[in-house]
């Protein structure tokens, strides 16, 4: 499989843009300011549906990049993974320490844009132990951190939508 098949950062940035999108426009419709049948909410209804869809397709390949290989695969099916997520800078080093994993993610070419900072330090903070633990590697923490950030911005535009749709609902009956 060539490397070009996979656009995991393109995948991550859709799914990133559109849910924030849809996060901020939730919170423009449900400021009182705003007129309840509002365009925003509808916008933001579909940008939270499509950022689902990328997310979905950045789970698969995240899967298919990270987890456990299939009982058939080959040994150049397994090279291939292993090559693919060091070029697009998935896979982290396994013995790194945490000082040294927090200045490669701020050094990232992907990450500063989903995170401030701040908000790559409680990410950190909140999974480094953990990814070491079980069957999970210190190698993967980049990817479940990416996936966790578009998570909480899904669960937090899910939260958004019902409050949205209370509001149009109060401004039709």
């Amino acid at each position: 499989m060539p490397r070009k098949d996979f656009n995991f950062e393109v995948k991550v940035k859709s799914a990133y843009e559109a849910l924030f999108q849809s996060v901020c426009l939730f919170k423009i419709y449900l400021d009182e300011k705003t007129q309840a049948p509002a365009s925003e909410y509808y916008r933001a209804k579909s940008l939270l549906k499509e950022g689902k869809l990328f997310f979905d397709e950045v789970l698969k390949e995240a899967k298919k990049l990270l987890g456990p290989l299939p009982p058939y695969a080959t040994p150049e099916y397994a090279r291939w993974r292993e090559e693919t997520t060091r070029d697009i800078k998935l896979a982290l080093k396994n013995k790194a320490d945490y000082d040294e994993i927090k200045n490669m993610m701020l050094a990232d070419s992907c990450l500063p844009k989903l995170f401030s900072p701040e908000e790559l330090e409680v990410y950190l903070q909140k999974f480094y132990e953990d990814q070491k633990k079980g069957k999970r590697k210190l190698e993967n923490l980049k990817c479940r951190i990416i996936i966790a950030k578009l998570d909480d911005l899904i669960q937090e535009g899910e939260e958004l939508l019902k409050q949205a749709q209370k509001k149009l609902q109060s401004s039709v009956g």
